[in-house]
């Protein structure tokens, strides 16, 4: 049976699915800081590269954005502050593992 809205079949350049990965995290660390707090998210530059992090019960997860979505960032809810104690190392593995275990509830 097929559908009303069946999925494209062109894929979808690069640029535009890390362009959704970037406003996604965005979105993320904005959540997380209505619901949890001030002090569970920002966003901090890194190498002229602006960085979102998140803080949550699973630990500290963090992402580069381009910086042509500065402006955005700017105008969301999300302070311009490096997370306390900083960058605490996390590899893309750990972060993903904690960002699952959020997802999951496992902490």
């Amino acid at each position: 049976m097929g559908t009303d809205n069946p999925p494209p079949t062109d894929e979808k350049p690069i640029d535009e699915v890390y362009h959704d990965r970037n406003l996604l995290a965005i979105a993320f660390a904005r959540a997380i800081r209505l619901t949890w707090g001030p002090d569970t998210a920002g966003w901090y530059w890194h190498d002229g590269w602006p960085v979102v992090w998140v803080d949550t019960p699973t630990g500290q997860k963090s992402w580069h954005v381009t910086p042509d979505l500065e402006d955005v960032l700017e105008r969301s809810s999300l302070q311009q502050t490096d997370p306390e104690g900083g960058y605490d190392g996390h590899s893309r593995t750990l972060k993903n593992c904690r960002l699952a275990r959020y997802i999951t509830g496992a902490y």
